[in-house]
């Protein structure tokens, strides 16, 4: 059991650690540059490829993406009443809980534990974990929200285009299921060099209520994830795929919020180190709860 998980989550946080040591080291790694290819060109070819492999199973997931939907909205409320009560920031604080790195972290150890399956379920958590970072939280942190914001969600088009194949049961050509697969598999390390590379650049604020809440956001997930898969009745590879992306820590893109609308973002940047931290500790055992 040990060495079947060290097999999940070493190659993880060891890509993790070589763009954060890449980045302590003083060596240039452009994050803005590497962000933008990702989310525009990467994320969509791994969603568009995602899709695909699920072939027949998408009716199915169908019940999977609903829960999804549900567990995030979950998180939302929880995270705003959590703010409410404690007299939290809450444009900073209710991004920061309910946001998880169900991206750079959770689509690799998804991948690693449960294989390419378990990563295609995971690519549909993420992506509508992806569409509430770019709406919802874009709303809370900046006030106001455009049409153009969802016009920048390329994932969408990932989307749409397995959907045209998958629902009108169309082949696609081989050469564009070889080009999104080969790009699609570039976008993994590339986040998690991105995560590393952003955690070395964060500024700290030290503080104990922090620690407490990186706790309660960790546990929040997971309590979630057990609730809303007990509610819709999810069993096998759905659970454990929707349990263990609920209790990724924060994710990166709340503090790209924080920074840009000056929504506490040192505060913000903490409890992303801190969860993720704390994650070297919860995903093994979250792993060893759900094998």
């Amino acid at each position: 059991m040990i060495a079947e998980l060290f097999n999940v989550v070493a190659p993880v946080f060891m890509i993790a650690a070589i763009g954060f040591l890449w980045v302590r080291r003083g060596y240039e790694f452009p994050t803005e540059f590497v962000t933008r290819m990702n989310m525009n060109i990467g994320a969509p070819c791994l969603v568009f490829s995602g899709i695909m492999k699920l072939g027949g199973g998408l009716t199915e997931a169908v019940g999977f993406l609903t829960a999804s939907l549900v567990s995030i909205l979950a998180l939302l409320l929880v995270s705003a009443l959590f703010a409410v009560i404690f007299r939290l920031p809450k444009r900073a604080y209710i991004v920061s809980l309910f946001s998880t790195n169900s991206g750079n972290m959770g689509l690799p150890l998804c991948l690693f534990a449960f294989g390419e399956q378990g990563m295609a379920l995971a690519i549909a958590y993420f992506t509508v974990s992806v569409v509430f970072q770019f709406t919802v939280a874009l709303f809370i942190s900046h006030g106001q929200l455009t049409a153009g914001s969802l016009t920048r969600i390329t994932m969408l088009y990932g989307i749409a285009g397995a959907l045209v194949f998958n629902l009108g049961d169309i082949p696609p050509p081989t050469w564009l299921m070889n080009t999104t697969s080969l790009l699609g598999g570039v976008t993994i390390p590339l986040m998690l060099l991105t995560l590393g590379a952003s955690l070395a650049r964060l500024k700290l604020e030290k503080s104990g209520k922090l620690v407490l809440i990186s706790g309660f956001k960790l546990a929040m997930g997971v309590s979630v994830g057990l609730l809303v898969t007990s509610l819709f009745g999810l069993t096998g590879l759905e659970r454990n795929v929707l349990i263990l992306q609920n209790s990724m820590p924060v994710a990166v893109f709340s503090y790209l919020l924080a920074s840009q609308y000056n929504r506490s973002p040192d505060e913000v940047a903490s409890l992303i180190f801190i969860t993720t931290l704390m994650s070297l500790i919860t995903v093994p055992l979250m792993l060893t709860y759900l094998f």
